[in-house]
């Protein structure tokens, strides 16, 4: 589990993360600001350290990788699932792809949101990112509604 003395690798791992999206569309673009950065993992980190969220990291000599994820409340009453889990920014530098080190702080993560009765555990992927669907695929997860976006 994250620390908040991983803030600072995790927040520059982040940047590698959204740098990466950018070429993908252009509302992945970031403003390049990294006390924002840094403020958004301390956020994460510190919700973990409650309980309200978990932040792993993968670890050589410093750490190679990171996933955050939650627990949301959907808001709709009318949903007969109302609990989710969310598995947000997962992201392992280049060198260390490859390795199984995304598929074991998933399988980490699965296990800590079922502990908590989640039933359903959803993420984001982008479309143009063949090979993250295919790892997310390999993992069990389905394709189940398309984020659509027009710029005006």
């Amino acid at each position: 589990m994250a620390t908040p003395e991983d803030s600072t690798r995790i927040a520059e791992l982040t940047w590698d993360l959204n740098f990466h999206h950018v070429s993908y569309h252009p509302i992945y673009h970031v403003k390049e600001n990294a006390s924002v950065a840094l403020a958004y993992v301390k956020d994460k980190i510190e919700k973990s350290m409650s309980g309200d969220g978990l932040v792993l990291v993968a670890q050589d000599d410093d750490i190679v990788g990171f996933l955050s994820c939650s627990i949301m409340d959907r808001g709709n009453p009318n949903w007969e699932i109302r609990r989710l889990g969310h598995i947000g920014p997962v992201y392992v530098i280049p060198e260390y792809r490859r390795r199984g080190i995304a598929a074991a702080m998933i399988k980490a993560a699965l296990k800590w949101m079922k502990n908590r009765e989640v039933e359903y555990v959803d993420l984001n992927v982008v479309v143009k990112n063949a090979a993250a669907i295919a790892a997310w695929a390999a993992l069990g997860f389905e394709p189940v509604s398309y984020n659509f976006i027009q710029k005006l």
